[in-house]
This record gives C-alpha cells, structure tokens and sequence, in this order.
C-alpha cells in the first residue's frame, strides 16, 4: 500500500514538472528575435589602413613662374697665357701665385746675350749706314754747284743722287735689323698683357726655358661670366635679357644673372647650345671654375597643382603620387611642369581638388583600400 502511493506520488511529480517544463519552453519560443548589427563593407582589417591627419597634404591650385633648370661653370672673360718666345734662363721671376698684376707690369727677365748682341750690332751697323747716307748727302750738293758751275757733266751729278738714295734704302734696312733685334731682346722682358692675379706659375730663377713654354696663367677676377650650355630642344627659353637663378657649388645663397651672349649655332656632337651669363652680384674669385646649378626665368606663368616636392615618387622617369580621393588609397600618375628644391615644392597636373597627397609610401596591394584619417595623439 505505502509502496504503491509512492511511486503513484512520484508519477505525479514527474508529470508536473513535465508541464512545467513545456510552459517555460512555450515562454520561451514566444519571445522575438533581436536583430544582427549590419556591417559596412570593406571595414575587415584587411581593408583598412589608418593614418594620421599629419602625413596628409591637401592639393592646392597653384602657380610659379616657369623655369628651364641648366647646369655650367663660372669663368673669367680675361684670361691669358703668357709665354716666351725665346729660348733662354730666367733671372728675375717677379710675380706669384695669387698676386695682383697689372697690365704692362714686368714679371720675368729672360737672359739671352745672344739677343742683346745683336741689338748692339745692329745699332752700329744703323749708325754707319746714317753716317754714309749724311756723306752721300753733301756729295749731292757738292756736285750740284759744281754741275751749275759748269765744272762737271750732269751724268756725274745724276749719279751722285743715285748713290744717296742707295744710301738711304741702306739705312731703312739697317733700321729694320734694329727693330727685329730690339724686338728680340725685348722678348727677355716679359710683361703681363692683363691686368689680374696670377692663378698658375711654371717658371722659377735660373731655369732655362725653351721657346712657346708657358710661364703664368692670368685672370682678370672683376669680370665674370656663367657658361653653360642647354638641349637644342629647349632653345625657345634662351633669350638675351632673359633672368637667370644660380647657385655656386658648395655656397647655398642664390644668385641672379642676365644672359649676355648665346653661340649661333649647337655642338653637332652633344646637340647643346652654348650661352653666357652676366652676374649681377659680385662673385668670390674662388668660385672661377666652380660648378653651378640654376633655372632660367621664362615670363611665362604656369598653373596647376602645388604639391610638396618630396612626395612624388618616380622623379626623373614616371612620377606618380601616392593620395586619398573619396577615402581610398590611390596611386595617380602626374606631370610635373616645375620644381622648387629650395622649398620643397612642386607645380603639377593630373590631380583634382580635395586629393589629399600622402607622405607615405603604399604598395600595389594598399589601393583602393579604405583610408581611415585620425588625429596624431
């Protein structure tokens, strides 16, 4: 009996909570669904790359004046070798290296007794020849008393004539021979042609030297000019008058000149025009021969893009920018129609407005990735 009513009671459990249990379940499946968080497309990490505001430069309508960019020397318009022209020992070398001359001032003796004997002989053969020319000259007027007087024929005073002119062709020879002498001995005595500084000496006392030898190299250091040369292509921007921006190798100031001179015709080998420039600023004498880099200054304007110089990729063959547009990572070719080292800057085309040029370097995989822009902490 006690048996039966516990396993009837035990049934009896088990059913409630068999209820129960399906009424929770029931609860359960009444309750509505919460609905998924949509999620932008291309949002993965994969998809996204962060940068900072700060390596973002904003494209900008922009202009510069166009410039052809060339590279040259700066040299001194006189110049001069000086050299003998008489084979000799060099007693007294006068001038050195750096020093200041000026034209017409001696700076070697030659010694060449050779020369000056000369000279010394053919001042006295000039003497006699002036001396016999004087006597010819009496002759001839002796001879014309005595012809006039009837004393002697006119053959004989005609011929008295005849020897003084023979007489004085003699002493225009002997002139001459003093000249040449002269001239000569005068090559012992070398004088610079320029007035300037000495910038090579080759020479020192008591060397023997032999004829054509080079001795000093002179320059005239007030007055220099830019040679420099340029593509035929680019002819178009040689002008005389025409502006010219330089800097000299190894001094950061920059430099303004007028083109004064351009050779008529191009180099058949290196197809390049050679040109000349006037400094308007006094130039160091140390700068002759010194490299130089600049741009010729066209009147032309050029408009465009104005962008920083060290964010184009590729410079000197295919420059293309690394840029967002519309949030995406982009890679876009350019032109660029100048360049502004000295401020990092660049006018270019091939862009649109509100492209915003990274400083940073992306790969082929990064483009048309989506750009998360972020302020530097």
């Amino acid at each position: 009996m006690d048996n039966a009513f516990l396993n009837f009671k035990y049934l009896d459990t088990i059913k409630q909570l068999g209820i129960l249990s399906l009424c929770f379940f029931s609860v359960a499946c009444s309750q509505p669904e919460t609905p998924k968080e949509k999620v932008p497309l291309q949002t993965t990490e994969n998809n996204k790359i962060e940068l900072i505001q700060q390596d973002l430069i904003t494209a900008q309508i922009g202009s510069a004046i166009s410039k052809t960019p060339f590279s040259g020397t700066i040299r001194a318009i006189n110049q001069s070798s000086v050299q003998t022209q008489v084979s000799a020992t060099a007693t007294h070398v006068t001038a050195q290296v750096g020093q200041k001359v000026q034209a017409g001032q001696v700076i070697i003796q030659l010694n060449n007794q050779d020369n000056a004997a000369r000279l010394a002989q053919s001042r006295a053969n000039l003497m006699s020849a002036q001396a016999q020319a004087n006597q010819a000259q009496l002759m001839v007027q002796r001879k014309k008393r005595l012809y006039d007087q009837g004393f002697i024929a006119k053959v004989e005073y005609e011929q008295s004539q005849v020897d003084y002119k023979a007489q004085l062709e003699n002493v225009k020879a002997q002139q001459a021979n003093v000249d040449i002498a002269q001239k000569a001995n005068q090559d012992g005595i070398i004088k610079s042609p320029i007035s300037g500084v000495i910038t090579k000496r080759q020479v020192e006392p008591g060397q023997t030297v032999a004829m054509g030898q080079t001795f000093f190299e002179i320059i005239d250091p007030d007055h220099l000019e830019i040679q420099a040369k340029l593509p035929v292509e680019q002819q178009t921007a040689l002008k005389i008058g025409q502006k010219i921006e330089y800097t000299i190798q190894g001094n950061p100031q920059i430099f303004t000149a007028r083109l004064s001179r351009i050779s008529p015709i191009a180099d058949l080998t290196s197809r390049q025009i050679d040109f000349y420039a006037q400094p308007e600023q006094s130039i160091p004498s140390l700068s002759i021969g010194a490299f130089i880099e600049g741009n010729i200054l066209n009147n032309q304007h050029i408009d465009g893009f104005q962008i920083p110089l060290n964010s184009i990729q590729d410079l000197k063959n295919k420059p293309y920018v690394w840029l967002v547009r519309n949030h995406k990572i982009h890679k876009e070719a350019i032109d660029v129609l100048n360049q502004q080292p000295e401020n990092n800057l660049a006018i270019v085309k091939g862009l649109q407005a509100g492209d915003l040029i990274s400083q940073i370097k992306f790969s082929t995989q990064d483009i048309n990735k989506t750009a998360v822009i972020t302020q530097a902490q």
